[in-house]
């Protein structure tokens, strides 16, 4: 019986302490945000926790991969955005050489933003997948244009 009183007073301790401590507040906050795919508010919430308690681990691992994270779902937005504008150029009647150049360009970003993204066990697998969906179609695309021809 004495054990078990021990073990709720030390499971209620902590858990007033995670309560009333505000970086843990804040850590917790953050993770929430971070499995909601939510990353810039994850990051600022880890940020802010970080700051006030330099020795919270919690705080410092989801200022991490929240900010890894960040940069995988930058590189899916800007690859949209390479795409759009790709599709545009290949819907004009007449492309000239100056757009197959900012084609190439910008499938050259793509492939290599890729090539350098920091990678984590931590990471949504549909953000990994997308990523690498935006990848093929970069590679592919590029392969096919422009490994052929040489241009």
């Amino acid at each position: 019986m004495k054990k078990i009183f021990l073990f709720l007073l030390f499971s209620f301790s902590v858990f007033l302490y995670y309560f009333f401590n505000e970086s843990y507040r804040y850590s917790i906050e953050a993770k929430a945000y971070y499995e909601l795919d939510k990353y810039e508010k994850s990051y600022k919430l880890a940020k802010k926790a970080y700051e006030l308690d330099k020795y919270n681990r919690m705080a410092f691992t989801i200022l991490t991969q929240s900010k890894i994270a960040k940069s995988w779902q930058k590189f899916i937005q800007e690859s949209e955005s390479y795409f759009n504008k790709i599709e545009i150029i290949s819907n004009k009647e007449k492309i000239t050489k100056a757009d197959k150049i900012r084609i190439k360009m910008m499938l050259e970003i793509i492939i290599g933003e890729y090539q350098h993204l920091e990678h984590s066990n931590f990471l949504s697998e549909d953000l990994k997948f997308n990523a690498q969906k935006q990848y093929k179609k970069a590679k592919e695309l590029y392969d096919g244009i422009f490994k052929k021809t040489n241009k």
